[in-house]
């Protein structure tokens, strides 16, 4: 472990804490799912709906020529930001511990975290504003990095994102408007296979102990045993 992820962290939390803090996480991944199940019903009938379901990029695109830009820009960047407080609070806690139970999930994963760490002290502050995913959140919060200014980069590199995003939209607009209709026509089968295709992924993710919320139950049944002789 370098020295990068060494920083200061916050005092263990609560159980209140911790419960709150996971289970608002673990209700977003459940949440993206539902999107992603019944993006085809949602896309050109409640386009706001779907991307605070699931804000993925493909679905922002498909919405940005159906929202006017204050929603567009509001919605996205709050749901995209929702839960990056959140993890880097996680990152706060528990220090070090939680940066090497992230190490320990995936060798690629692994690699690309020390990678990350090796880097951070000097360069987070672009790593943030580029990506902000849950591993970049993870160790700005246990290195100690401001919460405040890991919010402004997140929210910048967010807005960039964002605005990329609605490019792209008005760019290919007839493609999309032609996909969307597309979709409208043949909607039944179309629902009907992404909640299938949904349901056998997830099957398969937890039969392999891979899937989101299993990564979360893990993060939590680690972490709690760190609160255990801290509390004792």
């Amino acid at each position: 472990m370098t020295e990068a992820v060494a920083g200061p962290r916050l005092g263990p939390p609560t159980p209140l804490q911790r419960n709150l803090v996971f289970g608002t996480i673990g209700a977003t991944i459940v949440l993206g799912w539902i999107g992603d199940a019944l993006w085809a019903s949602l896309v050109d009938r409640h386009p706001l709906t779907l991307i605070l379901l699931n804000a993925k990029p493909r679905y922002l695109v498909l919405t940005v020529n159906a929202l006017d830009g204050l929603t567009y820009y509001a919605v996205g960047t709050t749901r995209l930001l929702v839960t990056k407080p959140l993890v880097w609070l996680v990152g706060a806690w528990y220090g070090v511990r939680a940066v090497e139970w992230a190490e320990g999930r995936s060798p690629r994963g692994g690699a690309l975290l020390r990678f990350v760490e090796r880097h951070f002290g000097r360069w987070g502050w672009a790593v943030i504003a580029v990506t902000s995913n849950n591993l970049v959140c993870l160790v700005a919060g246990a290195t100690g990095f401001s919460l405040g200014w890991f919010m402004v980069l997140a929210v910048v590199g967010t807005l960039v994102r964002l605005w990329i995003f609605s490019v792209a939209g008005d760019v290919f607009s007839r493609q999309i408007d032609a996909l969307i209709g597309f979709v409208g026509d043949h909607r039944a089968p179309i629902v009907a296979a992404s909640i299938a295709l949904v349901l056998a992924g997830l099957w398969w993710q937890h039969r392999s102990g891979g899937s989101e919320l299993d990564d979360l139950a893990s993060l939590e049944h680690a972490v709690e045993d760190l609160d255990e002789p801290e509390q004792a």
